[in-house]
């Protein structure tokens, strides 16, 4: 049987890799896909039911370790060597079974692939783009030694890797089909604008929800309760823990009913003593969240990504990390461009006036929509790249992604 191995370094790497590898199995149902999270528990791989091969063990960084030195230190500390050096045992041993290596995210999975499995790859460059900042001389210099085909995550970063004699093209980005829309609008009449809350999916989201809030009841006293509010929580956050959260921001959390179920709403959120403005709590309906939001306020990595690929202005404003730090929210606005309002000063009350500056200016809403759209491009990536592998796989060819140089 034919094997392909799907390495992943990071959360929204193990989404990537799970939706190639489904695809693949629709496409092949005679590969055996596996999934090797390099980095946390590979959830994603999981629940696509997705063969996890390898160890895995969760770090003190989240797999943020080489944004600092405290960090890393605190990784190292808690077994990062020892995993390191075990994964890399059970790359060797798993090495005579596969056929292709896939390799999602930086240039780690990538070396780890090339020294230990030495098979054909297929580098998904995740982590770099041309609008931030463009790949070093070591990552280009081992893209062209050991991968047989890089797919960059937009035009601009493909056709830069071309002209460094990398084999590289560009399917499409496949976080924009990291969701679906069922068409749910979780009771609101939609007369109102929606403003949409991605508070983000790591620890700092409860902090993160708790001053998000504080920017709700602002904008609820501005236009006397004429906005709706529907906050998407990612699937890993505890409720118990954004209960506590909001409580201490003077908000109350009423969890969801049983007509609530089946719309994902999972809870409420209002202020003390008070039944407006309510912010619906959503869980498991990312998209939907989405698709009814004409704005949205986001503290996500990738869920600010995809609301820009789905034409939805992004205003956000950097915390206190570790993740949607300073320089973390700078990067992101590079990435995205006139999609993403990036509010640096000014707090509560300055993310506020953005918001409501934003939701009055259409010109200003159609300039960040076209720009989300190029900067993410379109659906469908997932399956482009599917194709591409199964083409290889029957062929010996890199084929179908526009720039790839035989």
């Amino acid at each position: 049987m034919t094997t392909v191995l799907v390495l992943s370094n990071g959360h929204g790497e193990d989404v990537i890799g799970a939706m190639i590898a489904q695809e693949l199995r629709a496409l092949r149902p005679s590969l055996d896909v596996v999934g090797f999270p390099l980095v946390g528990l590979g959830k994603p791989y999981r629940d696509a039911r997705i063969r996890i091969v390898g160890i895995q063990k969760s770090m003190p960084s989240g797999g943020f370790a080489k944004h600092g030195a405290r960090l890393l230190l605190r990784d190292i500390r808690a077994g990062l060597i020892g995993l390191t050096v075990g994964q890399i045992r059970h790359l060797r041993a798993c090495a005579p079974s596969v056929r292709l290596a896939v390799c999602v995210g930086d240039a780690y999975p990538l070396l780890l692939a090339g020294l230990f499995v030495r098979r054909p790859i297929l580098c998904l460059s995740t982590a770099k783009s041309e609008y931030i900042h463009g790949h070093y001389g070591i990552e280009t210099w081992l893209m062209r030694k050991l991968a047989g085909l890089v797919l960059a995550r937009d035009e601009k970063t493909a056709a830069a890797l071309a002209a460094v004699g990398v084999r590289a093209g560009f399917a499409g980005n496949v976080m924009m089909d990291g969701f679906s829309i069922t068409g749910e609008n979780f009771g609101l009449t939609l007369e109102k604008k929606v403003v949409g809350i991605l508070p983000g999916s790591r620890q700092e989201a409860y902090r993160n929800m708790a001053e998000v809030l504080e920017i709700v009841r602002r904008l609820a006293d501005a236009t006397g309760n004429g906005l709706d509010f529907v906050a998407g929580l990612a699937p890993s956050l505890n409720r118990r823990l954004l209960a506590q959260a909001v409580e201490r921001a003077g908000w109350r959390y009423a969890p969801g009913g049983a007509d609530d179920f089946e719309s994902g709403i999972v809870g409420r959120l209002y202020p003390d003593g008070r039944n407006e403005p309510c912010v619906i709590l959503t869980q498991g309906r990312f998209g939907d969240v989405l698709n009814v939001s004409n704005i949205i306020i986001g503290l996500s990595g990738t869920g600010n990504e995809q609301a820009a690929g789905l034409g939805r202005p992004v205003v956000a404003f950097p915390t206190g990390g570790p993740q949607f730090n300073e320089r973390f929210a700078r990067a992101q606005k590079r990435l995205l461009g006139d999609a993403l309002a990036l509010v640096e000063e000014g707090g509560a009350e300055a993310v506020a006036r953005e918001v409501l500056s934003i939701l009055g200016d259409s010109a200003r809403i159609a300039k960040m929509r076209r720009a989300g759209h190029e900067r993410m491009g379109e659906q469908g990536a997932a399956t482009r790249t599917a194709k591409i592998i199964v083409n290889y796989l029957d062929t010996g060819r890199w084929e179908g992604c526009g720039l790839e140089r035989s």
